[in-house]
């Protein structure tokens, strides 16, 4: 996210005429709040397949909430909806919490 948060945020503010470079100040400013900005419109993110227990998983999540700053942290699985994909012939999955 940060890496995303730098390459969104110019060093520079206004356009020809009037264009100036930002003080380190006013860009670190601008910069976290781009930060909170994305974090804030950020979709869910499957982790990895090597916590596909809950007990890892929910290892994991407690690490991580003490760690870093997280936001919606959940332990979720694919489950059938019931309902079969006209294209694909497939059937459709659906993104549930677990409740374990």
């Amino acid at each position: 996210m940060k890496k995303a948060a730098d390459k969104k945020c110019s060093r520079f503010t206004g356009v020809y005429p009037n264009r100036r470079e930002l003080s380190l100040e006013e860009y670190q400013q601008k910069l976290s709040k781009t930060r909170d900005d994305l974090f804030a419109k950020m979709k869910i993110q499957k982790l990895s397949h090597g916590l596909s227990t809950p007990s890892l998983a929910k290892q994991y999540a407690e690490l991580t909430k003490a760690q870093e700053r997280c936001r919606d942290i959940e332990i979720k699985y694919r489950k059938p909806t019931g309902a079969v994909n006209p294209k694909t012939k497939k059937e459709v999955l659906e993104w549930t919490t677990y409740i374990g």
